[in-house]
């Protein structure tokens, strides 16, 4: 019985770390790329308000 607990515990910290090893990297990778298309969007927002602000040209 004791052995199954030792089992158990080893299994779970285990887990525990390959879930640390894939979970933070990936996190990291998908918070980047999120703040980066939102910068882009930011400047191309900026641009257009920039265009926009500019008289015609003809």
């Amino acid at each position: 019985m004791n052995d199954s607990g030792g089992l158990f515990f080893v299994l779970m910290a285990g887990l525990a770390g390959v879930m640390t090893i894939v979970y933070f990297p990936l996190r990291f990778f998908l918070t980047a790329t999120a703040r980066s298309r939102r910068l882009k969007l930011l400047q191309r927002i900026r641009k257009l308000r920039d265009e926009l602000g500019q008289p015609l040209e003809s």
